[in-house]
């Protein structure tokens, strides 16, 4: 299979997170054993698998190439085409998951069959993961598999749309959800009850006032220049004549590498300890929750790594950047993978109805990928 037939294969999965990509994974194993190479995949959540698979010899070195399998949803998104269906126009491929990851995914398999496996001194890794759009669960259930490697790869290439530009930082984020359990009682008895809502209102409150704090210790290599809170959900009570008796509202962290945001979080448990203690002396059965929904790292990889040389003399440039959103390359480099982001299409592309991606970007992927392939010899 050439690289079209590989990618639109890829595309024609539906792979939308928190669903099944048994498919997806099955056929990349298939793939693979046809070329003579032998994959695994590994079951995390039940019908979701990672996809593993060591190339060349059993040497510590070498590098992974990594992606996730799955794609946001396209529900309620005007498309011009079948989503699933691979549709070049224009120079560009059409599809869900064409630029957030599959291109990647596609252009790494078609240059597999070019590999001269005896003459590899280094080996090559392939991790494919699951679930990555809802909080990098797949590769994070795969860390103790990862750890225990032998051998292990020094480097590792996420292929997160970049523009094929070198990243060496990005955001993490953290996932909250808080339970505010209060008193019910009529509405016109508001002393009788202890009103969940108006407590979150409180907490809310608080969280707005810690993001003006924070605002002012920027970091400029991102945009927005600091870590940011924002409280995405919200719902309680039942009827505007109850005092409502729940409210639960989810929020995120999105932080900057150096932003110390196990502080923060131990701040945000004592001020919801102090609201706890103020409802219960109204009510000793009152009581807060706060539950961790995710949590991935943020990347920040040292500018005179050995992989950011590498890939800086690949790619021909001197150029290395950050973005805002987060990717998996975080987690790798915590298990001590020296890890970069770097794929082809633009994440202003990424989620959008008519998804795309540029054959040109696919192109200079696969010059870059080539060119990186030939250290491991």
């Amino acid at each position: 299979m050439n690289l079209d037939q590989i990618f639109s294969k890829l595309i024609s999965f539906p792979t939308i997170s928190e669903n099944s990509n048994k498919e997806l994974a099955n056929f990349i194993i298939d793939y693979l054993n046809k070329i003579g190479l032998k994959a695994k995949k590994i079951e995390g959540e039940k019908g979701r698998f990672n996809v593993f698979c060591r190339i060349g010899p059993k040497k510590d070195g070498g590098i992974a190439f990594s992606g996730h399998t799955d794609v946001v949803p396209t529900d309620g998104q005007k498309w011009t085409s079948n989503p699933f269906n691979l549709t070049m126009k224009n120079n560009k491929y059409y599809g869900r998951g064409t630029a957030d990851m599959k291109g990647f995914i596609a252009v790494v398999l078609s240059l597999l069959k070019k590999l001269k496996i005896k003459e590899m001194k280094k080996p090559l890794f392939l991790i494919f993961s699951y679930d990555e759009e809802v909080g990098c669960l797949g590769i994070q259930k795969l860390v103790p598999f990862l750890n225990k490697l032998d051998p292990k790869p020094k480097f590792c290439i996420v292929g997160e749309p970049t523009e094929m530009k070198l990243v060496n930082q990005h955001k993490g984020k953290k996932n909250f959800e808080v339970s505010f359990n209060g008193l019910e009682s009529h509405s016109s008895l508001i002393n009788e009850g202890v009103n969940a809502i108006q407590y979150c209102s409180k907490f809310i409150q608080f969280l707005e006032a810690k993001q003006k704090l924070i605002e002012k210790k920027k970091d400029l290599n991102f945009y927005p220049s600091f870590t940011t809170i924002n409280v995405g959900k919200i719902s309680g009570g039942t009827a505007v004549n109850i005092i409502p008796n729940n409210c639960k509202i989810e929020f995120e962290i999105r932080d900057t590498p150096k932003f110390n945001t196990e502080k923060f979080v131990n701040q945000i448990k004592d001020y919801l300890l102090i609201l706890e203690e103020e409802m219960k002396s109204f009510n000793k059965k009152c009581s807060i929750s706060l539950s961790e929904q995710n949590n991935f790292p943020p990347l920040i990889t040292n500018h005179n790594s050995n992989i950011i040389s590498l890939c800086l003399e690949k790619l021909r440039t001197n150029s290395v950047n950050t973005v805002s959103f987060g990717t998996e390359a975080g987690i790798f480099n915590q298990i001590g993978f020296q890890t970069i982001v770097c794929g082809p299409g633009s994440i202003k592309q990424a989620h959008k109805p008519d998804e795309y991606i540029e054959i040109v970007q696919l192109k200079k992927c696969e010059d870059f990928l080539t060119k990186v392939i030939d250290y491991l010899y």
